[in-house]
């Protein structure tokens, strides 16, 4: 098994298991003339490659003893820099790269080549069992390690704890995957019930808006057995293709119209497509939850968000599982609200406060 262990060499920090390669060293801050800030990144998996940049406080110390702040599919700059003054140890992965906006100018095949999201949960695990099998040689504690992320990044800090069904084949399940807390920023929670169609409500609104077209409803979706619909095609072409049947059927252009326009509740940006139905319940953070508890976790998102729904409906099933956490809801913040002026020194100094509270910051900073 191919396995990245770190190792302290003298000043420097070298990269074993076979790969006879050093880290890109690089400072971030070089014109500092007494312990500059400096990042690092190092290779995390070898197959496929993935590096991660490490953010150094100042006066870090290859000896130290530093809490861990994992960013997942983000950029925070202000967090992030003001957690590295704090004195913590930032880090950021490189995952699969999963690319929805470039989806409709593809093939159906290759799409089929893609990465896809579970691919980024497998990185996301190793990642954390990467920095546990190194906190020595990077100067990180095991017991302080928190992740964190904005939308999509905020559900992939979660399934880093919780998901248990994507592992990456080399990884040595005797290293524990699960951070130790979470900062969650406006996360995409159970993001099968935000982007993808049930089957039902396709049917309901085909046989109200196009009942001429229920009959080919099959030309246009498969039905899983879960109870959702997937595009066959790109929802751009099913819409083309709607006209052409319609045409040759005879149904009126009115009722032609009116079935495209029920044919957007497919993702504008063919989502489904790249993310099977399969993967997307087993990423679904409400129906993985595990029986042990959650670390301590803290859940931030503004009730104007788009996903609002989504995040209320994630946050009480999880009440009703029994799960603990903490909730602040920010209002008048939309998605992202973290980044917006007004949002971002009240969402970092909740965030602080609730990583004192759980003695994941360092007495001190520098």
């Amino acid at each position: 098994m191919e396995w990245i262990k770190l190792t302290a060499l003298g000043m420097g920090i070298t990269l074993l298991a076979g790969f006879g390669a050093s880290p890109v060293f690089g400072d971030d801050e070089t014109s500092t003339q007494t312990s500059p800030a400096v990042t690092r990144t190092f290779v995390y998996k070898a197959k496929p490659r993935r590096t991660l940049t490490v953010y150094y406080p100042r006066d870090w110390k290859a000896s130290d003893n530093r809490p861990a702040l994992v960013i997942f599919r983000c950029q925070i700059p202000v967090q992030r820099e003001h957690f590295r003054r704090l004195g913590m140890v930032i880090i950021k992965p490189q995952l699969a790269p999963v690319n929805s906006g470039q989806l409709p100018g593809l093939s159906l095949e290759e799409i089929a080549s893609l990465p896809r999201p579970r691919n980024q949960v497998e990185d996301a695990k190793s990642v954390i069992r990467f920095l546990r099998a190194n906190t020595e040689s990077l100067g990180l504690d095991t017991q302080r390690i928190v992740a964190t992320g904005t939308s999509g990044g905020g559900d992939l800090a979660l399934q880093s704890c919780i998901n248990q069904t994507f592992e990456d084949a080399n990884v040595d399940k005797s290293i524990s995957h699960r951070p130790n807390a979470l900062v969650l920023y406006c996360p995409a929670f159970d993001g099968i019930d935000i982007w993808f169609v049930k089957t039902d409500i396709l049917l309901e609104q085909t046989k109200k808006e196009a009942p001429s077209f229920v009959s080919h409803l099959s030309g246009f979706a498969r039905n899983t057995p879960e109870g959702y619909s997937v595009p066959l095609d790109h929802r751009a072409d099913l819409i083309k293709f709607a006209a052409t049947l319609g045409q040759s059927e005879g149904i009126e252009a009115p009722e032609i119209a009116r079935f495209q326009k029920v044919l957007e509740l497919f993702n504008a940006r063919d989502w489904q497509l790249l993310h099977p139905v399969e993967d997307a319940l087993k990423m679904s953070a409400s129906r993985i939850l595990p029986k042990e508890p959650l670390p301590p976790t803290l859940i931030m998102f503004g009730d104007r968000d788009h996903l609002a729904q989504y995040q209320q409906e994630f946050v009480d099933k999880a009440k009703e599982a029994g799960k603990n956490f903490e909730l602040r809801v920010f209002k008048g913040g939309g998605h992202s609200f973290m980044t917006q002026p007004v949002f971002e020194k009240p969402s970092t100094q909740e965030a602080e406060a609730f990583l004192k509270r759980h003695h994941f910051l360092p007495v001190s900073g520098d």
